[in-house]
């Protein structure tokens, strides 16, 4: 099992380092925000290897990952649901499953519940993404097959100990 999530771990983190690819950047000195802190601990969920990503959590039984991305310079002009949208449209067989603007941190976040295949299994996405202070950031949990309530939970328990400076 955990060879399979740290499998699709390294598939999901592709596209999402290489955001830029898909939509051109004016600025050629986009950065990582070094200053953005996310206070996370939960039972069953390890710190792992984060790639190309800020930050990531693995859950070692379901194989649930979180993703924790900023890309600071880049991605100012184009619509959040945009961003979401591009950020996973080369998945085979990508599928919204729903939608929500919210606010959050004082400012709109975007959030989007999808299916889509990834190394041939299916898995379910949640991203949240948010701008602030001319830094785009995205928040994802990736669950293969199926997706659980405690996975949510930890979802929001992340996204609660988010901290901008």
């Amino acid at each position: 099992m955990l060879r399979h999530s740290r499998l699709i771990l390294f598939v999901c983190l592709l596209p999402l380092a290489a955001c830029s690819l898909f939509i051109p950047s004016n600025d050629p000195r986009a950065t990582k925000d070094k200053d953005l802190k996310v206070a996370f601990e939960m039972n069953g969920w390890a710190v792992t290897d984060p790639r190309e990503s800020d930050l990531a959590w693995v859950q070692q039984q379901s194989g649930d990952v979180m993703l924790v991305n900023s890309f600071c310079g880049e991605f100012q002009s184009l619509p959040l649901e945009t961003l979401a949208l591009k950020t996973f449209k080369d998945y085979p067989e990508f599928k919204p499953l729903g939608k929500n603007t919210l606010e959050w941190h004082e400012r709109e976040a975007f959030e989007m519940e999808a299916e889509a295949l990834v190394d041939g299994v299916k898995v379910l996405l949640h991203i949240r993404n948010y701008r602030r202070d001319h830094c785009y950031y995205d928040f994802v949990l990736i669950s293969p097959r199926t997706r659980t309530e405690s996975s949510l939970q930890a979802f929001a328990t992340m996204v609660k100990g988010v901290e901008f400076r």
